[in-house]
């Protein structure tokens, strides 16, 4: 049986069999943070409540702590295995809860990050999470160019013009790949490339949104 893309059950399928891990979310979530925290609009001292929705595996949550570390952390998925496995990695630094959009707490921040794109109306759910915080920040891929079916639409300055962000950054995304393999496979061949008549890989960039809850 075939799956509607971005349905609760393909992504319970894609956390369950471990697909989600092989294709590297795990690392695209930890640095995706890592390059977007900067942008996060709130005191290094900040005490108040984060909420990470669409949290996946929790891999963000090492981001947030070094960077927030008196902050309360709570990471939301709808999937039960994602939730189930960033409560074995990341429990120690904060709550795991297993839901949609309707369970999210009242709270100071919001950061949902890579997970609008996935959503067929998108509007719903920001007049969901932004009634429920101080801050909401949504983080999605910058004027991607489309090759992932999972995505439906893509980003720019003024995509959400009508709610009117306080803030608006764009910054790189980082590469799935690392160490040794990032340099084989992207700043190495990327000295062959011209020569090849092949493009150059940029690294892809993703743009922060920050509205006023």
């Amino acid at each position: 049986m075939t799956l509607k893309i971005n349905s609760r059950e393909y992504w319970e399928n894609r956390f369950r069999s471990l697909d989600w891990r092989i294709r590297g979310g795990e690392k695209q979530s930890f640095i995706h943070a890592k390059k977007y925290i900067r942008f996060i609009n709130i005191p290094k001292y900040f005490d108040g409540t984060i909420c990470d929705f669409g949290c996946a595996e929790g891999d963000a949550f090492i981001v947030y702590k070094k960077f927030f570390p008196k902050a309360k952390l709570i990471g939301i998925d709808f999937s039960e295995t994602a939730i189930k496995f960033a409560k074995i990695k990341y429990g120690k630094l904060g709550e795991f809860v297993v839901g949609d959009a309707t369970v999210v707490p009242k709270c100071d921040i919001i950061i949902c990050s890579h997970i609008f794109e996935h959503i067929e109306n998108e509007d719903v759910l920001f007049e969901t999470l932004v009634n429920k915080c101080q801050k909401l920040f949504i983080i999605v891929p910058y004027k991607e160019n489309f090759g992932f079916e999972e995505h439906l639409r893509t980003y720019d300055e003024h995509h959400y013009d009508k709610y009117k962000p306080i803030s608006i950054n764009i910054c790189g995304a980082g590469f799935s790949m690392s160490g040794l393999e990032l340099i084989l496979n992207v700043y190495i061949k990327n000295i062959f490339r011209p020569f090849l008549g092949k493009k150059i890989i940029k690294e892809p960039k993703q743009i922060i949104y920050e509205f006023i809850g």
